[in-house]
């Protein structure tokens, strides 16, 4: 069963799942790598659309700006 994003309804991947480039440049990004990339291939969802990272636990672990709001 496919999970829906709490934030934009998106469907969630493993972050693995996501497209190279758009993985890349979030593991690349300060502001997400209070983990490690292993750590987050391992154990995270991601929405593609909307960039919300879910920790395998279930918890939000990079809020998007539009979910701050």
């Amino acid at each position: 069963m496919v999970q829906a994003c709490p934030v934009c309804g998106g469907d969630l991947v493993a972050f693995t799942d996501l497209a190279d480039e758009q993985r890349e440049r979030l593991e690349a990004d300060p502001t997400r790598q209070r983990q490690s990339v292993s750590h987050r291939r391992r154990k995270h969802t991601a929405c593609p659309d909307c960039e919300l990272e879910i920790h395998g636990c279930g918890q939000p672990y990079a809020i998007p700006e539009q979910a701050r709001q």
